[in-house]
């Protein structure tokens, strides 16, 4: 018993010189003190993937640093009356709704849609296909500047000289000569077209190319393996699958709440308001046609000549028409 009494001493007294330090003055600014506390909550609001940056001494005087800088800045816009403008006060308006309806939304629409582990299989069995890939080939390539170069490579290859070290020795893929020229698996789309036009070509593993020009030089490739189009195992899509379903939960529940919102409400709108000055002058007055106020007897001269050839003469052979598909004429 007494043991447990003197540990628990001991933890109050822990707690007390913990507190004791939080209340250390840190800095100051202009008299104004920052202490160990206030600095150590401006540190707990740092994103997590960014709190590694902060671990060090030299990250927290980087910190102390900028929260110093924030500190007279806001004495500065104090000074200023800055929150009087009534600029300020419009846009503090707008983010204090924008924040009022996340906050509901967050209360309202975030609960009861993470789905159970038999749903999220169920999902997977259903949609199986749109996690299926492709083909995907493994390739080495030796990479040179011009043709010449690249058959007299090829040479050597023929000869039995080795890919690797050949591609070490002669390519000029900053990588070589550590990876002796692997590229690695990679499906369609994903590579040079003029590459990948070829090397989906080979067929046998250990199969080399002609030299293939591209913007980068003159390649010879080597297929290394092939896989065959696979399904995505389900572990490596899970998480992707949740978000896809609690975003579309989420949705859901976000479309019914607001159109019961609606439905309970009494909404009236004046549509008229909502008209343009054009549209609430009504429709232009239809003009009259100048072809339609002459007289058709009157009309005695000729029509205009056309570029379209005439028509031949029954009694010889008449000349193909020209189609009239695809041509843009309107009738």
């Amino acid at each position: 018993m007494r043991k447990v009494f003197i540990l628990f001493c001991f933890v109050l007294l822990l707690l007390g010189c913990g507190k004791k330090d939080d209340g250390k003055v840190l800095a100051t600014i202009d008299g104004e003190k920052i202490t160990l506390e206030e600095f150590n909550k401006e540190l707990d609001r740092i994103p997590a993937n960014m709190k590694m940056l902060v671990l060090t001494q030299s990250g927290k005087q980087s910190f102390l640093d900028r929260y110093v800088v924030k500190r007279l800045l806001l004495e500065e816009a104090k000074k200023a009356n800055i929150e009087k403008d009534k600029d300020f006060q419009d846009r503090l308006s707008d983010i204090r709704e924008q924040l009022l309806i996340e906050s509901l939304l967050k209360k309202k629409v975030a609960t009861n849609i993470n789905p159970s582990e038999e749903e999220l299989k169920d999902y997977y069995e259903k949609n199986k296909e749109k996690f299926k890939t492709g083909q995907e080939i493994d390739t080495r390539q030796i990479l040179v500047k011009t043709e010449k170069e690249a058959k007299e490579i090829r040479a050597k290859l023929d000869k039995g000289e080795d890919f690797a070290d050949l591609a070490k020795r002669y390519s000029i893929d900053p990588s070589a000569k550590a990876t002796g020229g692997a590229i690695g698996f990679h499906a369609k789309g994903t590579l040079v077209p003029e590459y990948e036009a070829v090397a989906f070509k080979l067929t046998k593993v250990g199969q080399i190319s002609p030299p293939v020009k591209t913007q980068l030089g003159y390649h010879i490739i080597q297929l290394q393996g092939v896989k065959p189009p696979a399904y995505t195992p389900y572990e490596e899509v899970k998480e992707f699958i949740k978000q896809r379903i609690a975003q579309e939960r989420q949705n859901e529940v976000l479309e019914k709440y607001v159109t019961d919102l609606k439905a309970k409400a009494k909404i009236t709108v004046n549509a008229d308001m909502l008209k343009s000055d054009s549209e609430k002058a009504g429709p232009a007055p239809k003009a009259e046609s100048p072809a339609q106020t002459a007289p058709a007897e009157k009309v005695t001269e000729s029509p205009p000549k056309s570029n379209i050839p005439p028509k031949a003469e029954p009694a010889t052979k008449p000349e193909p028409q020209a189609a009239k598909e695809g041509s843009g004429e309107k009738k």
